[in-house]
């Protein structure tokens, strides 16, 4: 039973490591993919190592029919995972791929596919971490299986919990030290042997301890690497769970307009332009219908018609010579004057060495139609998205473009502000007036298609509340700017950490009125559409962060705007996102964020120093609070508490158990095992405790003085003599 007991212990202890590391890594794994049962599946998976360890360990001696057993065991665990994917998708699950890379929700959880996962990605892990610690020790080998939690947070946007990041780094460290001492392909006179004792437990904890908290002390660089920076694979997975796709690409839905930005802060691009408004909005692209949850593309408009010299763009330019010419007719224009309001050419310049984008973020009204694609390098579609010139995309390691576009000056949305025109009286005098345009009535007419979205899904509310704002109002401008102003106006607050109960876009408006850009530009252009503005929801960029002579465009302005046609004007930009988001860190040497998230993990280093500091020098602290506790005894009480230390501190020393000896056999052991003598505290204590004498306190001094000047003999583990 004894070598049973101790053949058991040996098994817990080679195991223990390897287990607890492939325990957390399956609860990293099931956490990003369904939280709610991420302790529980660790605690099974930590149960089915050990059982499967200890089944490979038999089967490890005899040689070929292990393998075949093994063999049996991949394939039938293979075929109960093939048959949970297929029963999944059958079920109405979706594909396991738009599962796997989802975000965490209610669509998240299908016991289908995570039992799948856990089936066949738990058997794989076991397997690696048995044969690297088992029967080839590599840390290389053990190091795969901590990287699969990294890779599935990575490609899920996600932020791995930085406890995890501590324990699963520190399980390996461990692993590393503990399982390398008892590698079974070492000799053993190489290998060494492992005591667990009371210092095994000590220093193990004392190494656990450091390590997470250098860990956790230490920042975990965001870096993204230019495989990962260029991949575009996910932005056509069929799921909205990746939104607008990595930020190289395209996609045909939005971003979501709640969580998952994992944004880092870091300069994207440089915008360089020679005009002189605070703030440029670069677009992405445009995006159709709302489907209550994301903006869709229309497919058949993803890219339409390019523009080029034999097929040019009608811009807000041309509107302008259009509407110049009504007013020479003599057409009254409510005082406003075209030929002051100013569309003027500016230049522009996208450049950055590490961002390849296969579209040209540039502002609205860019022109592209003076030249073929071939010179400029880009080519704008009638659906108002430019892409950049392919050959000359896979050639570059960046960005690097040059382009012109009509500025929406000042003076341009004074001058919509005094012409307060709507569509009506825009119409009234396309067919009253002598000056006839086909390209200015073509304009109008395609602008129409943006006023109601049969596919758009919203509630009547945001339609009666559109309506409420722009009451007693008339000309385009005046609507579209009272909708914009709404939201700064009434209590709205931008933040984009907060994830609502309900993501609806009435929850938004009426409940919570906080979310980030997405939210406010879909609400605006919702109801811009239901009071008659022609209105259309962008994704793109916001430049408002200058340095120098040029604004550098960072990862998190990533930015959502809308764009309204107004009567007789065109295609203007607004931006109803309150104005917080435009809020920058001023860099003055001081960063408060990173001050608390230094001072937080400096605390913890400094209460794991102290722990660790108590436990090494546990037995001195003991010590001093026995010697402070002795002065407050008497002489006889003294002599007897003392001798009771020296038993103490000889029986946990040695690990025996001498409190059997008589003071002269005990003295006779220290005498020969630790060279020290304690002849007056032994016979100070006989008398007393044998002989009812009572000591004054110069004996008791002297035997104590005798008891401090062995003190360290006594603590300190004999050595063997040879």
């Amino acid at each position: 039973m004894t070598i049973k007991r101790n053949d058991l212990l040996t098994k817990l202890t080679e195991y223990i490591c390897p287990a607890l590391l492939g325990a957390t890594v399956c609860f990293a794994v099931v956490y990003a993919l369904y939280r709610p049962l991420a302790l529980l599946y660790s605690v099974i998976f930590l149960v089915a190592e050990y059982a499967l360890f200890s089944l490979f360990d038999r089967i490890k001696k005899i040689k070929t029919a292990g393998g075949l057993i093994y063999f049996f065991m991949l394939v039938v665990f293979g075929v109960i995972s093939m048959a949970l994917m297929g029963a999944g998708y059958q079920n109405g699950y979706g594909s396991i791929i738009t599962w796997f890379y989802g975000e965490d929700g209610n669509y998240s959880y299908s016991p289908f596919y995570l039992n799948s996962v856990f089936l066949l990605g738990g058997f794989f892990v076991i397997s690696i971490l048995y044969y690297f610690t088992r029967v080839r020790y590599r840390s290389l080998g053990v190091m795969l299986c901590i990287l699969f939690p990294f890779v599935i947070y990575a490609k899920r946007a996600e932020e791995i919990p930085e406890a995890l990041v501590t324990i699963i780094i520190t399980l390996y460290l461990a692993v590393m030290v503990h399982n390398r001492r008892i590698d079974p392909a070492q000799p053993r006179e190489k290998a060494g042997k492992v005591v667990v004792n009371r210092s095994y437990i000590i220093s193990m904890a004392l190494f656990i301890s450091l390590t997470g908290a250098v860990t956790m002390l230490i920042n975990k660089p965001d870096y993204q690497s230019k495989l990962e920076r260029n991949s575009n694979y996910f932005d056509y997975v069929p799921a909205n769970a990746t939104g607008a796709g990595n930020g190289e690409s395209v996609s045909n839905s939005s971003s979501k307009r709640y969580g998952g930005n994992g944004y880092t802060g870091d300069p994207l691009f440089y915008f360089q332009t020679d005009g002189d408004k605070d703030i440029y909005y670069l677009r992405r692209q445009a995006y159709d219908y709302f489907d209550g949850d994301v903006w869709q593309m229309d497919t058949d408009d993803l890219y339409g018609m390019p523009y080029y010299q034999s097929t040019p763009e009608y811009m807000t330019d041309d509107i302008l010579a259009q509407m110049k010419k009504y007013k020479d007719s003599g057409v009254d224009l409510n005082g406003a004057d075209p030929e002051t309001a100013l569309a003027p050419r500016v230049n522009g310049s996208i450049t950055d060495d590490g961002f390849n984008p296969i579209y040209l973020p540039s502002p609205l009204n860019t022109i592209a139609d003076e030249s073929s694609g071939t010179e400029r390098g880009y080519v704008k579609y009638s659906h108002g998205e430019i892409y950049r010139n392919m050959n000359r995309r896979e050639n570059s390691q960046g960005i690097d473009e040059n382009f012109v576009f009509l500025e929406q000056s000042d003076s341009l949305y004074l001058y919509a502000q005094q012409l307060d025109m709507d569509r009506s009286d825009l119409e009234q005098l396309i067919w009253d007036s002598d000056v006839y345009d086909a390209n200015f009535l073509n304009d109008y007419y395609n602008s129409s298609r943006y006023i109601s979205m049969d596919n758009d899904i919203v509630d009547s509310k945001v339609a009666d509340l559109a309506n409420e704002i722009t009451e007693g109002l008339h000309g385009d401008m005046a609507k579209a700017e009272a909708l914009e102003s709404y939201f700064e106006n009434n209590g709205f607050v931008y933040d984009i950490d907060y994830v609502p109960d309900d993501e609806s876009i009435e929850y938004f408006l009426f409940d919570s009125k906080t979310g980030v850009c997405s939210s406010y530009a879909t609400a605006m252009t919702l109801m811009a559409r239901a009071v008659g503005l022609p209105a259309r929801y962008v994704e793109g960029y916001a430049a408002f962060e200058k340095t120098g002579d040029r604004y550098v465009i960072r990862d998190s302005y990533a930015h959502a705007f809308v764009e309204v046609y107004i009567s007789g004007v065109g295609w203007l930009t607004f931006d109803p996102t309150v104005s917080d988001y435009r809020n920058i860190q001023q860099d003055n040497g001081f960063d408060t964020a990173a001050f608390v998230s230094i001072l937080g993990r400096s605390l913890i280093l400094i209460a794991v120093v102290f722990v660790v500091i108590f436990i090494v020098l546990l037995d001195r602290i003991v010590e001093r609070f026995f010697r402070i506790r002795l002065h407050f005894k008497s002489p006889d009480k003294q002599t007897l508490a003392l001798y009771a230390n020296v038993m103490k501190l000889v029986n946990f020393s040695s690990q025996q158990n001498y409190s059997s000896y008589t003071p002269e056999m005990l003295s006779e052991y220290i005498s020969q095992n630790r060279g020290v003598s304690l002849d007056k505290l032994f016979a100070l204590f006989e008398k007393t405790c044998y002989g009812g004498y009572l000591p004054n306190k110069a004996e008791f001094d002297e035997a104590y003085d005798e008891y401090k000047k062995s003190y360290k003999f006594l603590r300190k583990q004999p050595k063997s003599k040879k």
